[in-house]
């Protein structure tokens, strides 16, 4: 899934975007794993400090938990 990034806004909070979208549209659903953080760098043809620096601002609004060595999970 890569996209088209915009100019202007960092890449880190246009993927934190994305993601927050598809997590309250219902794309991902309570108790959902999000993809590793590699993993979605490789998609998206970004830096992995990049999607950690997006997946930390989900944590941080509370949509997302982090499990230490099991990964990220939609609250």
């Amino acid at each position: 899934m890569v996209t088209k990034w915009k100019d202007g806004l960092p890449i880190y909070m246009q993927l934190r975007d994305l993601m927050a979208d598809a997590i309250i549209k219902g794309s991902l659903c309570e108790g959902d794993s999000l993809p590793s953080v590699r993993a979605v760098a490789v998609d998206m043809k970004i830096n992995p400090l990049t999607a950690s620096k997006a997946y930390q601002g989900l944590v941080k609004e509370g949509l997302v938990e982090k499990r230490r060595g099991i990964g990220m999970f939609v609250m």
